[in-house]
């Protein structure tokens, strides 16, 4: 699970929720709602990783890079390793990545980026990652959902600038022989 989101952003958070891992990239109502999720075992909580480090979990391998925002607030970014698959994620990114941080990241298999402006990544800003990053997938994050109180983009805006293959879908199961072989593919994960 990836920065659990508080209800206070105006969208409610499923109570049945269960995870091995939960990573949060900063502290704030988007990213901060730990508590409330259980561990995949009857009574146990999951693993927690909030900085920078390197842990291995139940067999997933993830690497905390530190990126803090451009207003200097700590932040994290996140590499999983996974299934012969490698995962990033950006949290809640405001601005480009340094070269430092693109080394620490390696080659990526699926992004999950900010794109929806407002605090995070606008969606031209977003694209430049993107080919910093160089992913056979890209899943947008912190963009519009009905019912959210901040005003962000939709995923329109990204897939514009990025003018690739899209797929809309309620949930997502990855698997490497399903990445795209040579062009990239933007995934857009709706609120069913």
């Amino acid at each position: 699970m990836t920065d659990p989101y508080q209800n206070e952003t105006g969208l409610r958070f499923p109570r049945t929720l269960k995870a091995s891992i939960v990573v949060s990239s900063h502290d704030a109502p988007e990213a901060d709602n730990i508590e409330v999720i259980a561990g995949e075992g009857q009574g146990t909580t999951p693993f927690v990783i909030r900085y920078a480090g390197e842990y291995e979990v139940r067999g997933i391998f993830v690497t905390g890079i530190s990126a803090p925002l451009n207003d200097k607030t700590p932040h994290t970014i996140y590499r999983f390793d996974l299934e012969d698959m490698s995962v990033g994620f950006l949290g809640a990114l405001d601005r480009k990545l340094t070269d430092q941080e693109i080394e620490k990241l390696g080659s990526i298999d699926v992004l999950l980026i900010p794109s929806g402006g407002g605090s995070v990544l606008d969606a031209k800003t977003a694209a430049e990652v993107v080919s910093q990053v160089e992913p056979r997938m890209v899943v947008p994050t912190y963009i519009h959902a009905k019912g959210m109180k901040k005003k962000v983009s939709d995923a329109e805006g990204i897939c514009k600038e990025l003018s690739c293959a899209r797929e809309d879908v309620n949930t997502l199961s990855l698997k490497r022989s399903a990445l795209p072989a040579e062009d990239m593919q933007i995934t857009v994960l709706s609120r069913s």
